[in-house]
């Protein structure tokens, strides 16, 4: 299965439209050129998790390329790569744990202060934070708040409010989580609240090859496109939603019963702030123009779609250590991606395989 076969079919195609594809074509011909197999809907799946929230969690098996694909996928949109990439590996044996992570919080507060810089306005900012441990999610994967300035920031567990950090909204923190980590019930409430991309196995080849620096250069204007058409706030998500589905919202933003059966089982609750985080990624899967981004041409379905991939991966990490329910999980969303039209992205034939 491949993405829209013409970007120009039918009317209402504008050149925002034509970007945001071509911006999803730019990071797989990248990573293609870089020795890379990656089914387009992963891509597409991090850039809806990109646009819906700062912090995006990359979880799965071990050796299955999450740190990979958030390298390539900055490196396909900035230039110079090594000034707005900064690379954090918290799993680091060679040192004690105390000094990685002192280390960890001194690179990831110097990367915010640098992207707030007046200067570094418009440009995008990726922190990668490699071989995250459950409870880091707790240091660096935070609420935001914003102050009596109107600054954002992030409430960070054990800090006083005069320590928080300034979030910057061109700075996008992805971690990476080995998925035989437990996570306990505190650590599931927070996920819930944090947009994460499940990498199964063999979605990468192991013909790996080096990208020679010349092919780093990104169309202009990629990085200003990810920034600007974003929902971060319930309320842009509910106006945006409302103004391409109207009255089926409501009825879209509703576990589909196979879900809710796994809820149920599992003892989770559907809470407000798990339903705020899929209702900023259903109007996050929309391009500008109101197409959308996993089935460009059916605003009810792509709607409709977005939700239950949404869920059934937040799912399968918060039930991760539960196989029983994980089993069950995986095997609707091969459904789910069965039932997705055959399209084709501008110049590339890539199968769409999950």
């Amino acid at each position: 299965m491949s993405p829209p076969t013409s970007l120009q079919r039918g009317t209402g195609f504008h050149h925002l439209i034509a970007d945001e594809y071509r911006l999803i074509a730019q990071v797989l011909t990248y990573c293609h050129a870089a020795g890379y197999a990656i089914p387009p809907l992963l891509v597409i799946d991090y850039v809806i998790a990109l646009k819906t929230s700062p912090f995006v969690l990359l979880f799965g098996p071990t050796g299955q390329g999450k740190t990979e694909l958030a390298r390539l996928f900055a490196q396909a949109l900035i230039h110079p790569f090594d000034d707005q990439y900064t690379y954090v590996n918290l799993g680091s044996s060679l040192q004690a744990p105390e000094i990685q992570d002192r280390f960890g919080w001194m690179k990831f507060v110097e990367t915010l202060e640098n992207a707030a810089a007046p200067a570094n306005a418009g440009r995008l900012f990726f922190l990668c934070l490699d071989n995250l441990r459950p409870h880091d999610v707790y240091t660096y994967f935070a609420n935001v708040s914003r102050d009596a300035d109107g600054i954002t920031r992030l409430v960070m567990r054990g800090y006083p409010p005069d320590k928080w950090p300034a979030l910057p909204s061109n700075v996008i923190i992805t971690g990476t989580l080995d998925a035989e980590h437990p996570v306990d019930s505190d650590q599931s409430a927070l996920l819930a609240q944090i947009n994460c991309v499940y990498m199964q196995p063999q979605w990468l080849q192991s013909n790996i090859r080096t990208v020679k620096r010349q092919q780093r250069m990104a169309p202009v204007g990629m990085q200003r496109l990810l920034l600007e058409q974003q929902y971060r706030s319930d309320e842009a998500a509910t106006e945006r939603l409302h103004a391409l589905l109207g009255p089926h919202l409501d009825d879209i933003l509703q576990p589909p019963s196979e879900l809710m059966a796994i809820l149920w089982q599992s003892n989770l609750t559907y809470t407000q702030t798990w339903r705020s985080t899929m209702l900023r990624a259903v109007a996050n899967s929309f391009t500008i123009e109101g197409h959308g981004l996993f089935i460009p041409y059916d605003v009810l379905n792509n709607a409709q779609f977005a939700y239950s991939f949404v869920m059934a991966r937040q799912l399968l990490l918060r039930l991760w250590g539960q196989p029983q329910h994980s089993a069950a999980i995986e095997a609707l969303l091969h459904r789910q991606l069965a039932q997705l039209p055959s399209t084709t992205l501008v110049g590339l034939t890539d199968s769409l395989l999950y």
